[in-house]
């Protein structure tokens, strides 16, 4: 609506100013933002207003042609300008998405990379310290990751790792956050959510992974920490390390177990 009414107030501006002012880059910015903000369809209806509206800035005004043909001939040329643009810059759009995608996912699971998690995990504390809503994170690993690496190939710890990430992502809501945070490492992001609630999913989660393991007859188990915070951790940083020393509480307890607590 505002990249029509922008495209109007220019067919006013235009007729007004008379035919010696070229306005032709000026009509360009309702047909790129309409690609950009809203997608390629938007603008391309955008594209054919603009070419309609300058066809009928071109009739108001009081220049004649040497031939009738002229004005209809020069808006064809300007909606096919209008609608070359609007196609690159959607296609540009496109390739931007699908690189920042790329630069926020671990290739191998399709979760989120650590500096994903950051970002999010950033958003999610602000979010805390204005709303003063709990905020739960989980980190868990692999045991005996490197024992199916050794006896079974890489190839068999890739698949382990990706069903992981598979098994976890049918268990979380939208609203979570898996992210893969290195080796055989992942933490999980429960926005929303107090104790109870996120001990519950990650029990959840855990019984889900250990069906997967055996389905596959993979000798590994899963060590979890769960913190779930009253308060707003200091930093990202601050997050990581409590559910990251949790994690190694319950590994170092033997393996195999789930530990939680409330800071």
């Amino acid at each position: 609506a505002g990249c029509l009414a922008l495209a109007v107030f220019l067919l006013v501006t235009d007729f007004l100013t008379g035919p010696y002012l070229a306005f032709s880059i000026f009509y360009l910015i309702p047909v790129m933002l309409a690609t950009w903000f809203v997608g390629r369809a938007a603008g391309l209806c955008v594209a054919l207003f603009c070419a309609v509206t300058w066809f009928t800035a071109d009739k108001l005004d009081p220049l004649q042609y040497p031939h009738a043909l002229i004005p209809y001939w020069n808006t064809s040329v300007r909606l096919g300008f209008f609608l070359l643009c609007s196609y690159l810059l959607s296609a540009v759009k496109k390739a931007y998405e699908k690189e920042q995608s790329i630069s926020r996912t671990d290739a191998l699971t399709g979760a989120e990379n650590s500096r994903s998690f950051f970002e999010d995990a950033e958003i999610e504390i602000e979010r805390m310290r204005r709303r003063g809503v709990p905020l739960s994170a989980a980190y868990f690993d692999v045991d005996n990751f490197k024992t199916v690496n050794d006896t079974l190939g890489h190839s068999a710890g890739d698949k382990l790792l990706s069903i992981v990430v598979h098994t976890v992502k049918q268990e979380l809501r939208t609203i979570d956050t898996i992210a893969r945070m290195g080796g055989d490492e992942f933490a999980i992001l429960f926005p929303d959510t107090d104790q109870r609630g996120a001990e519950k999913a990650m029990s959840r989660i855990k019984q889900k992974l250990d069906a997967a393991m055996n389905v596959n007859r993979w000798p590994v188990s899963f060590s979890v920490g769960v913190v779930t915070f009253s308060t707003p951790p200091f930093s990202v940083n601050e997050m990581i390390k409590e559910t990251d020393g949790l994690m190694y509480e319950a590994k170092n307890g033997g393996k195999n177990a789930m530990k939680t607590k409330v800071i």
